[in-house]
């Protein structure tokens, strides 16, 4: 028996025992087998008590498919248990609505994290596709990159806009100076979250009137002490003085 709590509107729970019928978003964030297995545990003991949400549109490939928005790990569950997939269809007006719909029903079920915002958003903003790429070609944290790409350490404390499809990249420096950060990065990596925070807010106060070579050079000679540092203001004033050749 399925027991769902749809929210505003009536949907029609269709079944489908042909598995081949669902189409898979590519915005949509990786099946992770471990939550699939859980998602079977739960099944064996509780039933289904809910529909996997989808939507009919051509927006995606110019063909109409019925992809699923919601419930990829139940959905691959109930095929493994060889149970009919229930499942209501919503309505979509375009790619922008599909995404909110899509990380609307999710964080209601399994939360996003930003890289799930970013995955699902590249496919139609070139600046989270950015964003993307340099996750991929430096490993910093996306808050970092972010905050790089918007040139403003405040940007960590309100990371929304990523959430909602309107962030962009207005740092034309941005490219080089998550090359230049990268290089710190690789030495500091080891380092506690916070203390990466203080070097990136220097890094970014000193890049102005930067020499990246002199910084690194700074690093080298300081590292032992970096690595054995505890956040604090002190902390944030020898950074900036002793590797950026800030005023403390």
């Amino acid at each position: 028996m399925i027991m769902e709590m749809i929210g505003k509107g009536n949907y029609k729970i269709h079944y489908a025992n042909d598995y081949s019928k669902f189409a898979i978003l590519p915005m949509n964030r990786s099946i992770d087998s471990k939550h699939v297995q859980t998602m079977i545990s739960s099944l064996r003991e509780q039933g289904c008590v809910r529909a996997v949400q989808c939507c009919k549109t051509n927006l995606i490939e110019g063909v109409e498919k019925l992809y699923i928005i919601d419930g990829q790990h139940l959905a691959t569950a109930l095929e493994r248990e060889g149970q009919p997939i229930p499942y209501i269809v919503r309505s979509i007006d375009s790619e922008e609505d599909l995404i909110r719909k899509m990380a609307y029903l999710n964080n209601s079920s399994k939360s996003w994290d930003l890289m799930n915002y970013i995955n699902a958003w590249k496919m139609i903003r070139p600046d989270y596709m950015k964003l993307f790429k340099w996750k991929n070609m430096y490993d910093i944290e996306i808050t970092m990159l972010a905050i790089i790409g918007v040139n403003n350490a405040a940007f960590k404390y309100n990371t929304r806009a990523i959430k909602t499809g309107t962030f962009k990249i207005t740092n034309p420096f941005a490219e080089q100076m998550c090359k230049d950060f990268n290089d710190i990065f690789l030495k500091i990596g080891m380092s506690d979250r916070a203390i990466k925070f203080q070097f990136l807010s220097a890094f970014m106060q000193a890049y102005g009137n930067y020499n990246h070579q002199q910084v690194i050079t700074n690093l080298d000679k300081h590292l032992k002490t970096v690595k054995l540092m505890a956040n604090g203001d002190d902390t944030g004033a020898y950074i900036r003085k002793t590797i950026f050749n800030l005023p403390k």
